[in-house]
């Protein structure tokens, strides 16, 4: 995987920066990238010791040859941008492991249930009989027959979508629309069977007409590891020029407008210890940067704790800004000899349950054949679960350390949920040769992913956090407020970047 190094950034030059670039995580890398070649003085500022923001990728040493997903793990054959760049910058592109219905399990309420068992007799909900559907099929249904939404219309009607009551539909939340428009038994077995959060009673009711109509993609995946992406765009940015810096351990806590024009930035200085972040406690741990312009490369959590009068002054902007609602997320793997969950399983390979775990994966195999699996992939209240866990017990053999470590206490509860969804006795479990994992659910996060409240129109707010002040040279690139299902990916960080240079950065 590609290094980057840091210079101190007292040792800018005293006139101020062209541009301060703030994160450098996947939209702070590729904002650096795409200007690469301008003759600018760009620095990129980082609160952690690493690049990649929530593309995180990790090795385990007792599975050689593999690695480790804990952020995004993958992409759509249509996320256009993703994938043309990183075909630019050399990395190989290569299929996600194949996990259609037919290779999928669900354990639900006791139950377990192939794909057609879901909508037969043997699902272990009390659904009428027009619920009686796949999930995908019963919200498609609900949708069309309970709105005036049109297919040749869409997405353009979304914000003048109604009910057939007349109530705007982008006003609802989820559970205010399937509540009146379906049973509670179909809410329920809606939310069991699509795992990662797709049905969450915060979000608006428009991320339902949004799934009814998303066309299905193939997945694929960067060889290597999705963190290569940003750390290969941030070496490739470094080495464009001397002007272009990367400050690891800064985290911006103000923005104030100099009166010589520009802004002077405040940072803190922060360590990294073991993956855990905190700011240095000596009496000189704070600097102040001057720059032109600043692109704010940030999700909405970290933007909220920066102190900007500009933004914090303007209700209007504030609003933009808490548009959306955090969604905390995790994962959790764990390493065995074999794949002891394949036992009586061999053609499974993912599951969907509505135990803590959510979500499991066979993941990859050693050359020295040690497995793994993705024993938890998780969202919303099951992560703040497994965060109280992971603060009892010690560490297993061959976890990875500090902040990723799995604990024995995490571990054991983990293999009591996971022998019930592949219907193996515990005590047949072998014991874990290592494990890591990751909790989106702290600063500057504090969430895997954010979905938009009802009563937003997301095209609007997505044009609002672009520049929210328009007196101002300071600019928002994250997914945060990506419009559509552009949230939940990367490919909705590069779409803000591109949409931000193109419209403020033009040459």
């Amino acid at each position: 995987m590609a290094t980057t190094n840091t210079t101190k950034a007292d040792n800018e030059p005293n006139d101020c920066l062209d541009i301060a670039v703030i994160g450098g995580g996947i939209g702070g890398a590729y904002t650096g990238w795409r200007l690469r070649d301008r003759g600018l003085s760009i620095s990129v500022f980082e609160y952690s010791d690493r690049v990649g923001g929530r593309l995180f990728t990790a090795e385990l040493p007792e599975a050689p040859g593999t690695y480790l997903e804990f952020g995004g793990m993958r992409f759509r054959t249509d996320h256009s941008i993703l994938i043309n760049t990183a075909i630019e910058i050399g990395l190989k592109i290569v299929p996600f492991q194949k996990s259609d219905g037919n290779q999928k399990l669900w354990y639900l309420r006791g139950t377990h249930l192939g794909k057609d068992d879901l909508r037969g007799s043997k699902t272990p909900f009390n659904l009428k009989a027009n619920e009686r559907k796949s999930p995908e099929a019963l919200i498609r249904d609900i949708f069309t027959n309970n709105t005036n939404i049109t297919s040749t219309k869409f997405p353009e009607e979304m914000y003048s979508l109604t009910t057939n009551d007349g109530v705007p539909v982008y006003k609802m939340s989820q559970l205010n629309f399937y509540s009146h428009y379906a049973t509670m038994e179909a809410y329920g077995y809606l939310q069991a069977c699509m795992a990662m959060g797709l049905v969450n009673q915060q979000q608006g009711a428009l991320r339902g007409v949004k799934m009814a109509n998303s066309p299905s993609s193939a997945l694929h995946a960067i060889e290597g590891g999705m963190g290569r992406l940003p750390t290969t765009l941030m070496d490739i940015f470094r080495q464009r020029s001397k002007s272009h810096h990367l400050h690891l351990n800064h985290q911006l806590i103000r923005i104030e407008k100099s009166q010589t024009g520009g802004y002077n930035l405040r940072f803190r200085r922060t360590q990294t210890v073991d993956g855990v972040t905190t700011p240095l406690t000596t009496d000189d741990n704070e600097v102040t940067i001057c720059a032109r312009k600043v692109i704010l490369a940030v999700p909405r959590n970290c933007l909220v704790h920066v102190d900007f009068p500009t933004f914090r002054n303007n209700p209007a902007i504030m609003n933009s800004i808490n548009s959306v609602f955090d969604d905390p997320a995790g994962k959790i793997f764990l390493a065995y000899p074999y794949k002891w969950w394949k036992t009586g399983n061999p053609d499974t390979t993912n599951t969907d349950s509505d135990l803590p775990c959510r979500h499991t994966r066979d993941w990859f195999t050693g050359t020295n054949n040690v497995s793994i699996i993705l024993a938890s992939y998780h969202n919303g209240e099951t992560t703040r679960y497994w965060r109280e866990l992971s603060q009892f017990g010690t560490p297993i053999p061959g976890s990875l350390p500090g902040a990723n470590a799995v604990t024995d206490v995490v571990k054991n509860r983990l293999e009591t949920y996971l022998s019930l969804i592949y219907n193996v006795n515990q005590s047949d479990i072998p014991e874990a040769v290592g494990g890591g994992m990751m909790l989106w659910d702290r600063y500057p996060f504090e969430a895997g992913w954010h979905c938009f409240k009802p009563g937003f129109k997301e095209d609007e707010v997505a044009e609002i956090m672009m520049k929210p002040s328009p007196s101002d040279d300071v600019y928002v690139v994250s997914n945060s407020w990506a419009e559509g299902m552009l949230g939940v990916w990367s490919e909705g960080t590069l779409h803000a970047v591109d949409r931000v240079l193109s419209n403020y950065f033009s040459k």
